[in-house]
């Protein structure tokens, strides 16, 4: 005779610090072992661009690089590379950052943001 299969409720779903339910963020249950490509660099920048398609986000990271001393108002940015994103993942990266800076500032305080 075969077994009847019980039906399982899912558990209810709970939101994440972000405000984003549990229930949506996929986790892989793997371990991790990182390598750095041959290729692997670091940079800093201080100005970002961002561009917006249905099926990326690109970042355009530069360097400022001039500063008008005159009344031009004309900054100059040396555009140093770009990260291209799918939405999902720029969607990820923005609530572990969200997260991580609201650790920051409740550790070493508010972060000021320039003035316009």
């Amino acid at each position: 005779m075969a077994k009847k299969h019980e039906r399982t409720r899912a558990p209810k779903a709970t939101e994440t610090p972000s405000g984003v339910p549990d229930s949506m963020i996929i986790r892989a249950n793997v371990n991790r072992k990182q390598e750095r490509s041959p290729d692997y660099f670091s940079v800093y920048a201080n100005d970002l661009q961002m561009q917006t398609t249905p099926w990326d986000i690109r970042l355009i990271f530069g360097l400022i690089t001039s500063v008008p001393i005159d009344s031009t108002g004309v900054v100059t940015v040396t555009q140093i590379g770009e990260l291209r994103l799918s939405p999902q993942l720029a969607k990820l990266v923005t609530m572990v950052l969200t997260q991580q800076l609201r650790g920051y500032e409740e550790q070493f305080g508010e972060i000021p943001l320039p003035r316009n």
